[in-house]
Order: structure tokens, then sequence, then C-alpha cells
């Protein structure tokens, strides 16, 4: 193993040989996080996005094997809410540390019910969607 690399079990799931720029990602989704999770109560969703989106466009943009690794980060960071994990903050996260989910269209799903968590929120690129929802909008 190089002196770069390291064998972390910090997803959870199984062990995965990362760059040593695992640490980087996981500080820099914590701090993000929070600051996010601050947001999201006091400010409408649309001002909260729009500046997301901004903070993200001064990022670089991750390549397919970055950005695996910071929704890794993101998902390990979320689910140490006290309320877990949020689909929401998750997204709003990857948008604000990366320029190419920061240009993505955002999709909301919501399941007619409307009991809690009959919604969801994700990046186009992922394919969270799979038409199960009632109603689907695009921002």
């Amino acid at each position: 193993m190089r002196r770069d690399e390291c064998l972390w079990h910090w997803d959870g799931y199984k062990s995965v040989r990362v760059n040593g720029n695992v640490f980087a990602d996981l500080l820099q989704v914590a701090a993000v996080a929070l600051s996010i999770e601050r947001r999201r109560s006091s400010t409408p969703p649309r001002k909260l996005i729009a500046s997301v989106r901004a903070r993200g466009a001064r990022c670089a943009a991750r390549d397919e094997a970055g950005r695996a690794h910071l929704k890794r980060a993101i998902r390990f960071i979320d689910r140490c809410f006290p309320r877990g994990p949020n689909c929401f903050r998750r997204v709003l996260i990857e948008i604000a540390l990366d320029a190419a989910a920061a240009q993505e269209p955002l999709h909301f799903g919501l399941q007619a019910d409307g009991t809690p968590n009959s919604g969801h929120i994700w990046l186009a690129s992922a394919p969270d969607g799979n038409g199960r929802y009632d109603a689907e909008f695009v921002a």
C-alpha cells in the first residue's frame, strides 16, 4: 500500500481503498452540513438552493470516483444528525461541494398520501426516483 492510501471502514458497508483526501472530504462535508442544517430551518428552499448552487459553482468538478467518495462521506456525516438522515440535506451538501452537482437539475418527488417521509429529493444523475412518485417537480 502506498503512503497516500489507507484502508478504512468508514462507510459502514465494506472496506474501501481511498486516497489521502478522505479526511479532507469528511471535514468539508461536516462543516458544510452544519451550515446547511442551520440554514434549512430559517431560509426558504428556493433561496437556499440558489446560494448552495453558487457555492458549489466555485468548487472543482469531481470525476466519477471523486463523486462516489464524496457521496460516501455525505452519507456517513448525514447519519450522525440527531433526527437521522435527510435526503434534502444530502443533496444540498453534494451541490455545495461539487461544481458538476451544482449544475444538475434537482428532482422533488411526492406521494399523494402526504404521510411523513412520503417525498424524496435527488439530483438528476442519481436514479432515485424511478417513477414511484405521484408528483415530480424539477428545479
